[in-house]
C-alpha cells in the first residue's frame, strides 16, 4: 500500500477550531456533570436561600474550562504546523514533507490511535499531540477506503 496526498495547509483559524472541537469532545462528560452541579446549586440558592458563592464558584470553573481552547495561542506553536505539506503513507511509515524541505518520518508503531472525523484524520502520538490529515488531501475515495482498512488492520481505529 502506498498513498500520496495532495499538498494541504493548516491555517491558524482551522487549528483553533480543531483544538476546540477535540477539547470539547474529550471534556463532554465533565461539562455535563459540572452543569448539573451548577443547576443543583442554583436550585439551592433560589429555593432554600443558600449562599450565593455556591453558584459563583462552579460558574467560574465552567467559564475557565470553556475558555481554555481560546487561550491556546498559535504563537507558541511550531511554524511547521502552518506550512504547506504533503504526506506519503506506506505499510511502515507516515512521512510528512514540508514546503521548506523538512521531513518528518514516523513509524506507525509510534501512533497510539487514529481518529477519523467527517473531514479529517487525527493520528495521535500522545494523548495531546497529533498529526492532522484532511480527507480532501487524499486523491480518491479508494485511497480513503484503503487507509481506513490499513488503520483498522493496525488497530489504530477501533473496530467497535
Amino acid at each position: 500500500m502506498y498513498i500520496k496526498t495532495k499538498t494541504y495547509n493548516l491555517t491558524v483559524s482551522e487549528f483553533r477550531r480543531l483544538i476546540s472541537a477535540d477539547y470539547f469532545k474529550r471534556m463532554k462528560w465533565f461539562f455535563i456533570i459540572l452543569i448539573i452541579f451548577l443547576l443543583f446549586n442554583v436550585f439551592l440558592v433560589f429555593f432554600y436561600n443558600e449562599a450565593f458563592w455556591q453558584i459563583l464558584i462552579p460558574l467560574l470553573i465552567l467559564v475557565y474550562l470553556t475558555a481554555i481552547p481560546w487561550m491556546v495561542s498559535s504563537k507558541g506553536q511550531s511554524k511547521l504546523n502552518f506550512m504547506s505539506r504533503y504526506c506519503e503513507i506506506d505499510e511502515d511509515f507516515f512521512t510528512v514533507f514540508y514546503e521548506d524541505g523538512s521531513i518528518v518520518k514516523l513509524k506507525f508503531d509510534h501512533f497510539i490511535k487514529a481518529i477519523k472525523r467527517s473531514e479529517y484524520y487525527f493520528f495521535y502520538i500522545t494523548n495531546n499531540q497529533f498529526h492532522y490529515l484532511p480527507l480532501a488531501a487524499l486523491e480518491t475515495e479508494q485511497d480513503i477506503h484503503r487507509l481506513d482498512l490499513f488503520l483498522k488492520g493496525k488497530q489504530l481505529i477501533k473496530l467497535w
